[in-house]
């Protein structure tokens, strides 16, 4: 198994650093290394969202909650599949139009503010750095379970690996790799879930489910039917749908489509690739389950199916797989983290002026600070790897949803609104978070995303209603329809 998982890893590795090298020659300017000369199709475009989409939370966060929890699990995808389509019809489209590279420039245009921009970029910096120790997290679970080797050093190489053809190409180089992680991905999934299968029913497909759905109603009832109540699961869906509408490392991928046509299919791309993703990982879960149904830890789940359940070529690609869900995550994070400091803050603030290859060179320093960060909580391992995901993901939905999605949508909303959305939404989200969710939660079914969104919301339009409009004239390419009309 360790020979040939180096073996296809070195393949894997060779291809990455030759795309990388390619799309270096091609990156002149910050057009070109965070929005890839405008240049990336709806087919790419798609697995470039699903790619950033699929992190180390699905491969083995949310795999470990299918073992745990069974198929219950599966209902959040639908929150975050009704947040796509609002990004689709109502925000991915007017962001193209603007032709920002970052989402802080949107929010500096929209509200023609400069702080309200610099805010956002502190925000997403805070938030992100959450998101990575959940990857480098993933990582050391994989390999403490299938190589024995220490947390850290597994982290380490994700780190160099990823921050090395981040800092090569940019988003161009990103995109097209993004596009093979997604194939790997999706081509492991669907062949080893048939040598699952066959584990459990000798090559008898029917029998093999039925085995399996009889051996997990027995071990568990609630694994087959309802091991979360269903105000817990809204509460899951609320959280990644409002974070995805907004998600700035998902947004920031849309200046770098052609158009808007092109970034609206592109969505739907994503979601196809999803649905095939979403449902392999749910029969992973429960299969290993039924296979291996005493592992110590929830998290190892793929990990252990993947050295000890799949034939090595297969075992090896599905590694390989796993190992592309992070680093893909990653890459889109140490991206839109990197342009949050040196774009939205060095270049605004602190280096007006400064020359396109300063600032390229500005961004790839800032990846490589915010790439090292994250590992010293990574190790503390602050909770499950789908738990730090979530935490992540209702930060980002209390405040960003407001600001972005109904900003986009609400000509009225102000520079005042929207700084007051952004920090009402976070704070009342952590005090929620620290104070009273384990007490409420139960009891009366409110989520920390609910009351942080809800806070964000009221304030944006209590705010916004007490402050002088933004000029119309400044919001046009925004509401381009409501102006021709009048």
């Amino acid at each position: 198994m360790s020979t040939v998982f180096y073996i296809v890893l070195v393949v894997y590795l060779l291809v990455i650093m030759s795309i990388s090298i390619w799309s270096y020659f091609r990156t002149d300017t910050e057009v070109d290394f965070l929005a890839a000369g405008r240049s990336i199709g709806p087919l790419v475009g798609g697995a470039v969202l699903a790619a950033t989409q699929i992190s180390a939370g699905t491969f083995v966060g949310t795999a470990g909650r299918h073992y745990l929890a069974g198929v219950s699990w599966w209902w959040p995808w639908i929150g975050m599949w009704c947040g796509w389509l609002v990004s689709a019809f109502f925000v991915a489209p007017k962001l193209r139009r603007l032709g920002a590279l970052t989402v802080p420039d949107y929010i500096s245009a929209r509200y023609g503010s400069p702080i309200a921009g610099a805010l956002a970029g502190i925000l997403i910096v805070v938030a992100y750095t959450i998101y990575l120790v959940a990857q480098f997290q993933a990582g050391g679970e994989i390999a403490e379970v299938v190589f024995g080797i220490r947390p850290i050093t597994a982290m380490l190489i994700i780190v160099a690996s990823t921050a090395l053809y981040t800092l090569l190409g940019g988003v161009r180089s990103s995109s097209y790799i993004e596009f093979l992680q997604t194939l790997i991905m999706v081509g492991a999934l669907l062949i080893s879930i048939p040598v699952l299968l066959h584990h459990v029913g000798g090559g008898d497909l029917t029998l093999a489910v039925s085995r399996s759905w009889r051996f997990l109603e027995t071990l568990d009832p609630r694994l087959v039917g309802g091991y979360y109540r269903p105000k817990e699961l809204l509460a899951f869906a609320i959280a990644f749908g409002f974070s995805i509408a907004a998600a700035p490392y998902e947004l920031t991928r849309f200046y770098s489509m052609r158009d808007e046509r092109t970034v609206r299919r592109a969505i739907f791309v994503s979601i196809g690739f999803q649905l095939v993703i979403s449902t392999c990982i749910m029969s992973i879960g429960m299969l290993m389950r039924v296979l291996f149904p005493n592992l110590p830890s929830q998290d190892q789940a793929t990990a252990v199916m993947a050295f000890q359940a799949l034939p090595p070529i297969v075992g090896a690609l599905l590694l390989v797989a796993m190992l592309s869900a992070i680093m893909s995550t990653v890459n889109s994070v140490l991206l839109v983290t990197g342009a949050g400091v040196a774009h939205d803050l060095y270049g605004k603030f602190i280096k007006p002026g400064a020359s396109q290859r300063h600032m390229v060179n500005a961004n790839r320093v800032s990846i490589v600070i915010l790439a090292v960060i994250p590992l010293v909580f990574a190790l503390q391992k602050l909770g499950d790897v789908q738990g730090i995901v979530l935490e992540q993901a209702k930060f980002i939905a209390s405040f960003f949803f407001v600001p972005i999605v109904v900003g986009l949508n609400w000509r009225r909303g102000t520079a005042k609104g929207a700084v007051a959305a952004m920090i009402g939404g976070f704070t009342a989200c952590l005090i929620w978070t620290l104070f009273f969710q384990e007490y409420y939660f139960p009891l009366y079914g409110i989520d920390s995303v609910e009351v942080g969104v809800g806070i964000s919301l009221l304030l944006f339009v209590i705010v916004s209603r007490m402050t002088k409009p933004h000029p119309k004239q400044n919001l046009s390419v925004f509401f381009a329809r409501d102006s021709a009309r009048e």
